[in-house]
């Protein structure tokens, strides 16, 4: 059946959504992790990423730099080209493999669905994992129905690729053998070289990572690397494991996920004898297994999963647009499933809905200007940039004169350093059996000279009571350090604590000790 028109659809839909997300991109700050990725992608720092985050993130910011600086929009715009994309592949694979109706619908429900509308608005590993799974599915699609090796070889690009966004992705791999072990049919394929060179081309990927890893500039922190790798090394967490399923369900839009499972249900040996399905389920469900799995023992990756869920996409589209001329009800129960996934990823795209908070509990106290407690979930983006304008004001009218900047996590100082481009670099107090790409670079207390005064700057946990003192090595490290009084900025968050440390010291002089602001009593605090 031919439906004229769902082609200039598409890709009008499309072009308009690239040009709201190039403006949408530059109307909230990067995220802690976005900055993180930025400055591995700068300067020599490249090259030390590799084994942290993999280097393809961080050299896909440097190449968006490079044309708009470093700015949200030179961070994120190939964020927009990439969500784009991948729109047109999946276009084109559904009308290929069905029609240009079910294609069109196809491309909608990936726009409204909430993991992808929130996912694609930040550069980050889940983004590009995105949309190399989309190049996956149509060069693998392709190899399997024309048998040419130029189809094989762009699979194994993507996939290759992909692990060096992130090793998890390897099951895309195990993905692709289950196709065509699963099927008595297809097992005589095994045999044909195209697959095996296919698999040897994927793992040339990773000679990049084995070089950077048996290097020296590694050696004193590989064994540290290995043991915090090491799939199920973590200890068993029934809340982590459910607490990850939950969120996924919710990311997916809950009466999307239950289409999704009703569908499966209903496709039943099909998903598995249909080459089309066979091979869309083959390559999602390895991984999603996997990360459900490891999230028990609080090692699932969020970031990896839209890319895993991208098949079942494909998968949910095609058939819904199939069965929708069925009745006016079935219409009518597709249609409130798209507009609620819609109403949920509008209402997600409030830049102060990005993450919840870093111990799972959910709910942080803030404190209103007027001094009243409240308590609501945790899910705004720190404002970095408000963080340094109050640094800046410190050393501006406080007098402070700091010449290095120290803060408690490496999203903070990737911040600083992206917010506060006239300051040299920003420091990471280090952490034991915690290793970042901070700890390939000089530590502060190799760049500082002697007398030389730093900023100390970490998160606090709970606003009303004393703040937590520095790590001790910083302690131990400067004459005074001292709880500074919070910038005379309005709208300053006052849940930030900052220390003034005074007169670094030399190697062979006398340490310090701290000398921190009393806090006010609780009883003090204003009702």
């Amino acid at each position: 059946m031919v439906h004229p028109g769902y082609r200039k659809r598409t890709i009008f839909l499309l072009v308009a959504l690239l040009l709201v997300r190039f403006w949408f991109g530059q109307t909230f700050e990067l995220s802690g992790h976005e900055a993180y990725l930025w400055l591995q992608g700068h300067g020599t720092n490249l090259s030390m990423a590799y084994w942290e985050r993999g280097p393809v993130v961080p050299g896909l910011i440097r190449i968006g730099t490079a044309f708009f600086g470093d700015t949200e929009l030179g961070v994120r715009w190939l964020a927009a080209v990439i969500c784009c994309t991948s729109g047109f592949i999946l276009f084109y694979l559904a009308r290929h493999w069905f029609s240009a109706r079910c294609a069109f619908w196809t491309v909608v429900l990936f726009i409204v669905i909430p993991m992808y509308a929130w996912r694609l608005s930040f550069m980050t590993e889940a983004t590009v994992s995105i949309g190399l799974m989309a190049v996956t599915l149509l060069a693998f699609s392709m190899a399997v129905e024309r048998d040419k090796i130029g189809w094989w070889l762009l699979g194994g690009a993507a996939c290759g690729l992909a692990l060096l966004v992130a090793l998890p992705n390897i099951w895309w791999m195990a993905g692709l053998l289950l196709y065509f072990v699963i099927a008595p049919s297809r097992r005589q394929r095994l045999r044909e070289p195209q697959l095996w060179i296919t698999m040897i081309f994927i793992n040339l990927f990773l000679l990049p990572i084995i070089w950077w890893w048996r290097g020296p500039q590694v050696a004193d922190v590989a064994r540290t690397r290995i043991l915090n790798a090491w799939p199920l090394s973590h200890s068993f967490s029934l809340h982590q494991g459910f607490s990850f399923f939950w969120k996924e369900i919710f990311y997916l839009s809950p009466l999307f996920f239950i289409l999704l499972v009703v569908l499966l249900w209903r496709l039943g040996r099909q998903l598995w004898e249909d080459p089309r399905y066979g091979l869309l389920v083959c390559l999602a469900f390895p991984g999603l297994i996997w990360e459900n799995f490891s999230a028990f023992f609080q090692e699932g990756r969020p970031d990896l999963i839209p890319a895993f869920f991208l098949p079942l996409i494909l998968l949910v589209g095609c058939y819904t647009a199939r069965v929708t001329p069925i009745g006016r009800s079935t219409r009518w129960m597709y249609g409130i499933i798209f507009a609620l996934a819609l109403l949920q990823s509008l209402a997600g795209l409030n830049p102060f809905y990005i993450t919840s908070k870093a111990d799972g509990s959910g709910y942080q106290i803030h404190r209103t200007q007027s001094g009243e407690t409240t308590f609501y979930a945790d899910k705004r983006q720190i404002s970095w940039r408000n963080l340094a304008d109050g640094i800046q004001s410190l050393q501006r009218d406080a007098g402070v004169g700091a010449t290095l900047i120290i803060t408690d996590t490496p999203e903070t100082a990737s911040a600083l350093s992206f917010y506060l481009p006239r300051n040299p670099f920003v420091y990471v107090a280090s952490k034991p059996d915690v290793i970042t790409h901070f700890d390939f670079w000089p530590h502060y207390d190799e760049s500082a000279s002697p007398n030389d005064s730093a900023l100390f700057i970490n998160r606090s946990t709970d606003p009303r009571r004393e703040a937590d003192p520095p790590p001790a090595d910083i302690i131990k490290n400067f004459t005074t350090v001292t709880k500074m009084d919070d910038p005379s900025l309005p709208d300053f968050n006052r849940s930030w604590d900052i220390w003034n440390c005074q007169k670094f010291i030399a190697s062979g002089q006398s340490t310090g000790t701290p000398q921190a602001n009393p806090m006010p009593e609780p009883e003090a605090l204003p009702k």
